[in-house]
């Protein structure tokens, strides 16, 4: 993610998050809930993905330099956690806008591994922007899932290797998605426009 200020923020919005990008939103909604250390930000990402994905620890120390660098982060003077000397880490106005820019940021398939990521890391930070910027990465989770659901459904999508027990599988699966589908309507609604932020 240090390349936000280098390329076409378009071009931004339009790649597929990855990675990089998922330590910098962690770090970033992290940080703007309140001064976070490394071992916040990497507890933060644990907890979030439910453990499905957690990146090696100096790929998130890498990261967090970056990000500081670059000016999304600073450090907060004086304030060190409670167990170490690690430095204490808060958000900036730069790295606000950064945040708005990831949350806005297309993710995988929500079926894969890295589309649960996004999602799970995208609905953890919304609550951090405005009520219509809410909805809008609300409504673009909802189109993500609703095309994916389609594809899931289509013709195309039989397989006999699947066998009996992978189809009853393939049906929970399907009902899930529906579920989920509802749930983030559900959640659309309640982020509306008039609907303002409820932790900064």
């Amino acid at each position: 993610m240090g390349f936000v200020g280098n390329i076409d923020m378009a071009a931004l919005t339009k790649r597929e998050m990855g990675t990089r990008d998922f330590i910098w939103l962690a770090a970033l909604g992290t940080a703007a809930r309140g001064p976070a250390g490394l071992d916040d930000i990497c507890r933060a990402i644990d907890v979030i993905t439910l453990g499905q994905w957690l990146p090696v620890g100096e790929l998130i120390t890498a990261s967090v330099d970056e990000m500081m660098r670059g000016g999304h982060l600073q450090a907060v003077n004086g304030l060190r956690t409670a167990s170490s000397t690690e430095l204490r880490l808060r958000l900036t106005g730069r790295g606000r806008e950064t945040l708005s820019l990831l949350l806005a940021q297309p993710t995988a398939r929500p079926s894969s591994v890295f589309g649960q990521v996004g999602l799970r890391m995208k609905l953890a930070f919304l609550d951090l922007v405005d009520g219509g910027e809410r909805r809008a990465h609300l409504d673009s989770l909802i189109g993500l899932y609703e095309d994916d659901l389609n594809r899931r459904m289509s013709p195309g999508e039989s397989c006999p290797a699947r066998g009996n027990f992978g189809d009853l599988w393939r049906s929970h699966d399907i009902e899930r998605m529906r579920r989920d589908i509802a749930l983030l309507r559900s959640m659309a609604g309640m982020a509306g426009p008039g609907a303002g932020a409820t932790r900064h």
